[in-house]
């Protein structure tokens, strides 16, 4: 005999996470699962596609639940995902724990979003530049420890229990993906464009032109006045025919009183 809706777990997934879910739970606005075993909801929703680092709430009527939570049949729960603009240093029921403040490891499959947040001014590690990472859980834990957010567009990734903070990237092309990042965590006002390291992450100080002139090109110590300097691994930085096309590039994402 067929079991009926009441011996089922009722689903409703909002926003863009449906378009996570494995292909035979898209079909329906509301999803019937059957429990077979005693599973909690983070296990239910990531057999079903979803990586928990992308859900923003679990909804019981009006009561919010977490990700330990074990459902029973007849039980109906609303899946919403994480609200644009949520910023992860602020505490949340699923992540009431916050970071101190918002740095990033990135993974190889998204390796290109590194320099790009450097770019924008925030701390960003890039997998590949850590030797002692050899699997997903070394990259997992590793996160965790640091207190970073992990981006990667790997979903095995992102499932692995040490992964609090994290984000499956959505958007294809480089420039996309720090848009999507920047407005996901509502980090506008912190984009601080060419104060930190393309190379070695650290950040960048203002130095004489007197100071580095040994080492400047004739032409770039003819025409810049103005560099800045890394404090790790002393690359010089200075605003050459590329900068008008960085600043363009990071435009939509400036805060809006360095646009006037």
């Amino acid at each position: 005999m067929s079991a009926g809706k009441d011996d089922l777990l009722s689903l409703s997934v909002h926003g863009d996470i449906r378009d996570l879910l494995q292909r035979k739970f898209r079909q329906d606005s509301v999803i019937y699962y059957a429990l077979s075993r005693n599973a909690s909801i983070k296990d239910i929703i990531e057999a079903m596609g979803i990586p928990h680092t992308e859900i923003g709430a679990i909804e019981k009527g009006a009561d919010q639940l977490d990700f330990s939570y074990i459902p029973q049949p007849g039980v109906q729960l609303d899946i919403r995902p994480i609200q644009a603009g949520s910023a992860p240093t602020e505490p949340t029921f699923l992540r009431p724990q916050p970071l101190a403040c918002c740095r990033f490891m990135v993974d190889i499959n998204v390796a290109r979003l590194t320099s790009l947040l450097r770019m924008a001014g925030f701390d960003a590690e890039s997998v590949p530049e850590s030797a002692q990472l050899h699997t997903k859980r070394d990259i997992a834990e590793a996160s965790a420890a640091t207190g970073r957010i992990l981006l990667s567009r790997d979903k095995a990734l992102l499932k692995h229990r040490e992964v609090t903070f994290g984000r499956l990237v959505r958007a294809q092309d480089p420039p996309s993906q720090l848009y999507e990042i920047i407005n996901l965590y509502g980090l506008r006002s912190e984009v601080s464009p060419f104060s930190r390291c393309l190379k070695c992450n650290d950040a960048l100080v203002p130095v004489t032109k007197e100071s580095v002139a040994h080492r400047l090109e004739p032409l770039t110590k003819k025409y810049y006045h103005r560099f800045k300097r890394c404090g790790s691994c002393l690359s010089i930085y200075w605003q050459g025919s590329h900068h008008q096309a960085m600043l363009d590039l990071l435009t939509p994402i400036l805060p809006e009183s360095s646009q006037h």
